[in-house]
């Protein structure tokens, strides 16, 4: 007798499903809440773009190594939180490119006739 109902699973790999949804709630809702933070303060400094891109590119690795491409789970923790991750990237680099100041801005022009 294995413990394992006919045609279902067992106790454990139920347990162990279920767990697998909390790194697929939490990874991508990180990300998310950090997201939400740039956006609401409508500036890109304090973001380091080299280390949520790194991120994005490790989770993306993570999910073709794991194997298991269809699961929820998977999908949802790799590639939704890296999917999230870009976004930090994108939108900090534009805020940080919206900040800066016009290179030319408060020099005179060399053809100005002056």
């Amino acid at each position: 007798m294995t413990g394992v109902p006919p045609g279902g699973e067992s106790a454990l790999d139920a347990f162990f499903s279920a767990v697998g949804w909390i790194p697929s709630v939490v990874f991508p809702l990180a990300s998310l809440i950090q997201l939400v933070s740039l956006v609401r303060r409508g500036k890109g400094t304090g973001v380091s773009l080299v280390t949520w891109s790194m991120f994005a590119l490790a989770n993306v690795c993570l999910y073709l190594t794991i194997g298991e491409w269809t699961k929820p789970q998977v999908i949802a923790s790799t590639l939704g939180a890296a999917a999230v991750q870009v976004a930090i990237v994108v939108v900090a680099a534009r805020l940080r490119h919206a900040e800066s100041p016009d290179k030319n801005s408060g020099r005179r022009s060399s053809d100005s006739g002056a």
